[in-house]
């Protein structure tokens, strides 16, 4: 499949009667004996995305064409990136995982999956660093900000995909080399984008030295909200790093025992440490954002400290993601932030004084000051 013409025109169709119908047609105008039954199992349902994580079948050592998006860091004695072809989707959804899971129910991306292992993946010359990060303390309107930079046309707007993930946890043997892989696979998010923007997991904060350290001339921000609604809103859905061992404890700082506190107790600890790494790392290039200032920072602070000046329909695109809900686009945007402070229990007040109330007041501290 060296051709880019004939991957865009094969990795299109979802149904997999369309794939075959189109494989067929292209394989027999060049010859190529092709059956329906070359093609069996490419269309099978796969409705959670599981088939991405088995082996990839075909393995190279180049890049394949910027169409091809990251999907999927595979670790272990010969590391490798894998890929999907996107076909006209947008990567910029509210969370990438969606956009992955959409590419890999394709049948064309079933049958040619590809991986690059590492060693191959890295070493370019001509690589683009993103026009801005997008740290967060998780519930604070991150998502919002994320549409609301990838509405814009030539815009794209990767929001916490795991591969990234996988990738800065991943023991690499230097931070140099850490870093390279980092600025590789940020380049091939980059690749057909005017403006790149990462919004990554929460926990990333903590990850703030190596992130800086791949990017340094990157402006980035940090969204944070009043403690007792983050809570309430966790305690409502639990986010992937307020359940113990799904993060590593370690990535905080914190104990085994630290496992058995109180949910309330435990969440609050993983918001301060969250926020607290901005306070330790979070020397230049960087700007601090409280919900409660969205979405009027997003245009008069945000968008000025990422160098966008968005004009005409651009604008238009942004300010109109402002309006619907973030996670749910077809839904418009309601305030919860009353009904959450309603909710909140003595307890869980007492959780958020304790353990989050003097960071987020140094934020708001270093916030006014800036």
């Amino acid at each position: 499949m060296a051709d880019p013409a004939a991957q865009a025109q094969l990795a299109e169709p979802f149904d997999p009667a369309v794939f075959e119908a189109r494989a067929i047609a292209w394989a027999a105008a060049r010859g190529i004996p092709l059956t329906a039954q070359d093609l069996a199992g490419c269309g099978r349902p796969d409705p959670i995305g599981m088939f991405r994580f088995s082996a990839a079948p075909v393995m190279q050592a180049e890049w394949p064409p910027q169409s091809w998006l990251p999907v999927g860091f595979v670790r272990g004695p010969q590391p490798a990136i894998q890929w999907f072809h996107f076909a006209g989707i947008s990567p910029s959804t509210p969370f990438y995982e969606d956009a992955v899971l959409e590419a890999g129910g394709r049948p064309f991306n079933r049958l040619f999956r590809t991986a690059t292992p590492l060693e191959g993946f890295v070493g370019r010359a001509d690589l683009r660093a993103p026009s801005g990060l997008i740290f967060h303390m998780s519930r604070c309107g991150s998502t919002l900000v994320s549409q609301m930079l990838g509405a814009a046309p030539g815009h794209v707007s990767i929001s916490e995909t795991s591969v990234l993930d996988a990738m800065i946890q991943h023991p690499f043997e230097d931070p140099d080399t850490h870093a390279d892989a980092l600025r590789a696979l940020v380049h091939a998010y980059a690749r057909a984008a005017e403006h790149l923007f990462l919004k990554l997991d929460s926990w990333h904060t903590r990850a703030l030295p190596l992130l800086r350290r791949a990017f340094p001339d990157t402006p980035w921000i940090f969204l944070y909200r009043d403690p007792v609604e983050v809570l309430v809103s966790q305690l409502r859905q639990r986010g992937a790093q307020t359940v113990p061992g799904i993060v590593p404890l370690e990535w905080f700082g914190l104990a085994p025992e630290d496992a058995w506190l109180p949910e309330r107790s435990f969440i609050a600890r993983v918001l301060e440490r969250t926020c607290q790494a901005v306070i330790e790392h979070g020397q230049g290039q960087g700007l601090l954002v409280n919900y409660a200032e969205l979405p009027g920072a997003f245009f008069d602070r945000i968008l000025p400290h990422f160098g966008v000046a968005p004009e005409g329909p651009a604008r238009k695109a942004m300010e109109a993601a402002a309006t619907r809900y973030s996670k749910a686009p077809g839904t418009r945007f309601t305030a919860d932030g009353e009904a959450k402070q309603r909710e909140a229990d003595p307890e869980l007040r007492a959780a958020v004084d304790h353990h989050v109330a003097p960071v987020f007041a140094e934020l708001e501290a270093v916030r006014a000051a800036g």
